[in-house]
């Protein structure tokens, strides 16, 4: 009895493990992509995946870069680290905040708090400002072709 069970036990083992490495076959052809996006399609297909119906509704984020930049994170919790290291924008509105500080809402929709005052930097309305991060992290506002700048944080 022991051999027979033995022998039932072998052939359903190695009738799963041929079965597991058929099932494989299609994701090992995913090695071959060279494209992430692809490579990752690929392996879904393959292996059955498929995304709920609330992330399928979402799609992808459609989100690009340049409405991201600034985020660190906060605003689209999915923000990517491909992301430029300054832009240069028109000011749309500027609120005088108080100790010399300003609240920026620029023509891209983004809106920018100055966290540092300078006399020399008076913002207005229609002006073109480059932000830009810093080295060790931060961000900084200055007018576009012009060296002094002032440390930013975007809000929204």
């Amino acid at each position: 009895m022991r051999i027979f069970t033995s022998a039932v036990g072998l052939a359903l083992v190695l009738t799963m493990g041929s079965a597991r490495s058929r099932d494989l076959k299609p994701a090992q052809a995913c090695t071959r992509l060279s494209d992430d996006a692809s490579r990752l399609a690929c392996y879904d297909a393959a292996l059955g995946y498929s995304k709920s119906p609330a992330v399928q509704s979402s799609g992808t984020d459609k989100t690009a870069p340049p409405a991201k930049f600034g985020d660190n994170g906060l605003l689209h919790p999915d923000a990517k680290a491909d992301l430029p290291k300054s832009m240069t924008v028109q000011v749309r509105q500027v609120t005088s905040l108080a100790y010399g500080l300003y609240r920026l809402t620029l023509d891209n929709g983004q809106v920018w708090r100055t966290t540092q005052a300078d006399s020399a930097l008076e913002f207005k309305a229609d002006d073109m400002v480059t932000i830009s991060r810093r080295v060790l992290g931060g961000y900084e506002v200055s007018f576009a072709g012009r060296n002094a700048s002032v440390n930013a944080t975007r809000i929204k």
